[in-house]
């Protein structure tokens, strides 16, 4: 599973910026944009931040379009065009910026101009792109020895793939940590932080990150939001009271985290959208056909928005639990509380509604639930 939170983690998109207060000369934003291949139309600003907001508009005239306005700091936007899905992401501070870009191509657009976007985009460019590239030739070297999945690898094998894995995210750990150090006093350490190791490391390297940060960036807009994670993450960190949370299952029935107390309960989010997760799921049937009679319960909170792809899902896997879920996607309530940032996490819950145990994967949720009930 190291592999698959890894591959993920390559390509996961990075986040940075530096405060307003080091870079501010402007009274507001001025954006120059041009589309080389679209004479007339409507182009958007858009906040992406939480809840997707549009909040400006300009119509394009001979290719050119101009937006001007007033950022409290520097934010992550997007601009579009009308009717489009995709746009490109940028952080905007109130600065004169360049805009050019092809409509089949916008997320190449270039930016001149932005400062905080050039920050952002020197990560992308330089520590990520290290590492990402030394990815194709272990993909290359999976593929090759695997023949592309139609060969299972010796487990001489797949520890060596492992280790060049391992080595790989130690690498990317290691230049994403220096650069958080290197850009302590700037928003561009808080956005690291929060899209890199909140996802992909530890809580304790959160804590540890984030206390790092000057006061000033931590109180910014990206300084609280790692903050609240460090919250989060104390809230559901192993030994503490699982968080109570209700929601429907398939046939609009109410069930509570709390129906189960007194009994070891697996709460697993998961999706019918998620390769991983669907890898994962005999394992996790596995495991309720050994251990349910002896008094294991497993919730299952599905990140689905569709009930029809969550349902198939439910019955093609055989997953014989309670699933429930409130089909927001993401943004599932249940997910949200518990900081759920990929797809699959899950987390152990003994009798008295403590967490004991998190991401249990394949033979690793064996191991534990084996331990426990051997004791019993």
């Amino acid at each position: 599973m190291r592999n698959t939170i890894l591959k993920s983690g390559l390509l996961a998109l990075t986040l940075i910026s530096t405060i307003t207060s080091c870079s501010k000369k402007e009274e507001g934003y001025t954006i120059n944009g041009k589309f080389t291949d679209v004479k007339e139309g409507i182009v958007y600003l858009e906040f992406t931040d939480g809840e997707k907001k549009i909040t400006d508009s300009s119509t394009i005239n001979n290719g050119s379009f101009t937006f001007k306005g007033k950022v409290s700091e520097p934010l992550l936007y997007v601009i579009k065009l009308k009717g489009a899905e995709f746009g490109t992401r940028f952080l905007l501070d109130n600065e004169t910026i360049t805009f050019e870009a092809k409509k089949d191509s916008i997320q190449e657009a270039k930016f001149s101009g932005a400062k905080q976007d050039s920050i952002y985009k020197s990560y992308y460019k330089n520590e990520f792109k290290e590492v990402n590239d030394l990815v194709a030739p272990v993909y290359k070297m999976a593929d090759s020895l695997t023949q592309k999945g139609k060969v299972k690898l010796t487990s001489e094998q797949k520890a060596f793939l492992d280790k060049r894995w391992e080595d790989l995210q130690a690498q990317g750990d290691k230049l994403t940590e220096e650069f958080i150090k290197a850009h302590k006093d700037k928003l561009a350490g808080a956005l690291i932080i929060n899209e890199r190791v909140v996802t992909l490391g530890t809580p304790e390297k959160v804590k540890e990150y984030y206390a790092l940060l000057t006061p000033e960036v931590q109180n910014s807009f990206y300084g609280k939001k790692v903050k609240k994670e460090i919250e989060i993450a104390e809230k559901t960190a192993i030994g503490a009271t699982a968080p109570e949370f209700s929601q429907t299952d398939v046939n609009g029935k109410v069930i509570k985290l709390s129906d189960y107390k007194g009994k070891y309960v697996l709460v697993d989010f998961w999706a019918s959208w998620c390769g991983p997760c669907r890898k994962e799921n005999p394992y996790v049937v596995k495991a309720y056909n050994i251990y349910h009679e002896k008094g294991l319960e497993i919730v299952g909170v599905s990140l689905d928005d569709k009930k029809e792809l969550w349902e198939k899902a439910i019955e093609k896997d055989g997953l014989t639990w309670n699933h429930v879920s409130d089909l927001k996607g993401w943004k599932n309530e249940a997910a949200v509380l518990y900081g759920v940032k990929m797809v699959p996490t899950n987390y152990l819950i003994d009798p008295e509604g403590k967490i004991i145990d998190k991401n249990l994967r394949e033979e690793a949720l064996h191991s534990r639930l084996k331990e426990i009930f051997i004791k019993k």
